[in-house]
């Protein structure tokens, strides 16, 4: 009988311990920790009056975007073979050529091609050096989803970016960058991607021509 008495309080004590502890492996009614939520979207797209539009932000998982004229906040890889310091830059598509010509002549299209070229303005807004080439990570992109990267060209428009850019901290580069595209290619954006190894949306930026 004692032994019975004695094996009863054992099952209520550890009943009682399993509910202090909020149960065993059942389910509960209380809602477990969620992943981090991601940020609105980002694109720090700056009007020409410098102010800040709503958009990505830099920690986004989405590549930021924007439309011909805006201005987004691109950032370069952790540990970036730039050097010491962060590299980050606002990047402007100013203009777009949907008819470029070329300045010099070796450099025209094939015969079922056309030239478009793009416009940038970029300023190095990070404490590192920007290096990089001025148009191997650029490219546009038809309306079939078709990508065609920039090329070395001067077009008659103005200067071109050049292969081996080098933006100093607070400073600016302005140019153009030339691709090649079939003459019926409807082109409707245009990317661009900071130190060009492999994807990565915090270093894109997409401006629609819409």
């Amino acid at each position: 009988m004692r032994r019975s008495i004695a094996a009863v309080a054992a099952v209520v004590t550890l009943t009682a311990t399993l509910v202090a502890c909020g149960g065993s492996d059942g389910g509960s009614d209380n809602a477990g920790p969620t992943g981090p939520t991601k940020g609105a979207g980002s694109s720090s797209t700056a009007q020409p009056a410098g102010e800040q539009s709503p958009g990505a932000t830099t920690g986004s998982t989405q590549a930021p975007v924007g439309k011909l004229g805006d201005t987004l906040k691109l950032v370069g890889m952790e540990g970036s073979l730039n050097g010491t310091g962060t590299i980050e830059a606002d990047f402007t598509l100013e203009k777009f050529d949907n008819h470029a010509k070329s300045a010099i002549g070796v450099l025209e299209p094939a015969a079922e091609n056309r030239l478009v070229a793009a416009k940038f303005t970029i300023v190095e807004t990070g404490t590192g050096t920007y290096q990089d080439s001025g148009f191997a990570g650029a490219n546009v992109v038809d309306a079939n989803g078709q990508e065609y990267q920039g090329k070395p060209g001067i077009p008659t428009a103005g200067d071109a970016l050049g292969p081996n850019m080098i933006i100093k901290p607070g400073e600016r580069v302005t140019g153009w960058i030339v691709f090649e595209v079939p003459k019926d290619a409807e082109i409707t954006s245009v990317t661009y991607v900071m130190e060009k190894v492999g994807p990565d949306p915090a270093r894109t930026g997409k401006w629609t021509l819409d």
